[in-house]
């Protein structure tokens, strides 16, 4: 099998490079992981992708209660 000399982001995180109508980026990628597209990664949802991927969870002092919706 021909292998290519794909970028590998064991500790995830924005890709910079080529858009796909360019030739895009190729990466390795393994099960489990989630890749999120480019349109929904802007100024209001950095950081909270960033702090998913570096706590494996969503921040819970902005969580609102949500335990009167039925």
């Amino acid at each position: 099998m021909f292998e290519k000399d794909f970028k590998k982001y064991p500790d995830g995180g924005a890709l910079e490079g080529e858009s796909h109508a360019q030739g895009g980026i190729p990466i390795e990628a393994e099960g489990g992981e989630f890749i999120i597209k480019k349109d929904s990664v802007n100024p209001s949802t950095l950081a909270m992708l960033e702090y998913i991927n570096d706590y494996g969870d969503i921040p819970l002092m902005d969580a609102r209660d949500r335990s009167d919706i039925e």
